[in-house]
């Protein structure tokens, strides 16, 4: 079989798009666009990660709010326009729980919002992709579903969430997860907009920190990562990192705080904003103290003890998350206040000392 004369017409019919780099010559070098300054580029693929619970949803949430109200987003400025959210977690009336939050924080209404579609798959067939005879990955219908409805509203931002209930092929399939991403690149290229895929991080990639998940072709074939992580001391602070940028710095965080079922910016500095997560610490410590030594625990202040306070309160199911080291801090204060005291007891050849709660 003749070849030239297949690729001839194969090339006629799909050409490959090529440039020669001298026709850029005295050609002004075009701006990159940002869909949030420095961290979700325009036209391609940002992979968001995070555990259950730490609200990676909610922060995409705010950040759809804040492109329709032409707001900063967490300190940042972004591009305002439509956003097309696509969610496979939560149904209708969790999401409008949700937006009355942040609607609320903002002192708007829900008719100020414009320009913001949901698509809420709870419990529906959300899956865009699956794997075909041959083992790779085909579109599905809903993939077509979406393209068509993306081309209709040209939104600025795809959020589509979470991975794992959009994709039906094999997390750990190099191939198959690259050919999902190319998908969504081109879905983000060809409409001018940005796709925001979030996904849960694996057991390894929460223990390293890294916030990855199955096959590294989910963060290789994405252009910008990020990685919202839960700080282990103060369970209403979160972490919005960077991990990886082709095209901006990685490193770069933002420190967050939920307060009434939404993120602020976490200012670090606000003295007032520190003195009420200190004393939402102690309140719990003291909780936790008083249940536990009404039944006749009695806590230590020394950490080579066995019944060292911190610990054991860090463990008790109504720590509320808090750890041993930011129980400790709460000790301390607890101390200084006058709140608890360290008393002595026990025969002069076998003191031992424990800590009491100092009653008003």
């Amino acid at each position: 079989m003749k070849w030239g004369p297949v690729i001839d017409a194969e090339l006629a019919r799909d050409p490959l798009p090529i440039i020669d780099p001298r026709d850029w010559q005295d050609k002004p070098v075009p701006a990159r666009d940002w869909l949030v300054d420095g961290l979700i580029p325009l036209r391609v693929v940002t992979l968001k990660g995070g555990d259950g619970g730490t609200g990676k949803t909610l922060a995409a949430l705010q950040l759809a709010i804040a492109m329709s109200l032409k707001r900063d987003w967490f300190g940042k400025k972004v591009m305002p326009g439509p956003v097309l959210i696509f969610t496979a977690e939560d149904e209708a009336d969790e999401l409008h729980r949700r937006f009355a939050a942040v609607l609320a924080q903002e002192g708007r209404q829900f008719r100020d919002l414009e320009g913001v579609t949901l698509v809420p798959m709870a419990g529906l067939d959300a899956v865009l992709a699956s794997q075909n005879p041959s083992g790779g990955i085909s579109t599905t219908a809903q993939f077509d579903k979406l393209r068509k409805l993306v081309e209709q509203l040209n939104p600025r931002l795809v959020v589509i969430d979470p991975a794992a209930d959009v994709f039906g092929g094999e997390e750990n399939a190099r191939a198959q997860v690259r050919q999902f991403m190319q998908k969504l690149n081109k879905l983000a290229l060809d409409n001018d907009c940005a796709v925001l895929l979030l996904a849960h991080p694996s057991l390894s990639g929460l223990t390293s920190g890294r916030g990855t998940s199955g096959s590294t072709a989910w963060s290789n074939s994405a252009r910008s990562r990020l990685y919202l992580e839960m700080d282990k001391d103060d369970p209403d602070r979160r972490v919005l990192r960077v991990m990886k940028a082709n095209h901006g710095r990685v490193g770069a965080e933002i420190t967050l705080r939920w307060n009434d079922g939404v993120f602020v910016l976490d200012q670090g500095g606000d003295r007032a904003a520190d003195s009420l997560a200190n004393r939402a610490a102690d309140d719990v410590f003291m909780n936790v103290f008083w249940k536990m030594t009404s039944v006749g625990v009695r806590f230590s202040h020394k950490r080579t003890s066995a019944t060292y306070a911190p610990k054991e309160i860090a463990k008790h199911p109504n720590a509320k998350g808090y750890s041993k080291d930011r129980m400790a801090q709460a000790m301390q204060r607890l101390l200084e206040a006058g709140t608890l005291k360290i008393e002595e007891q026990g025969p002069p050849s076998r003191r031992y000392e424990y800590l009491v709660a100092v009653v008003n």
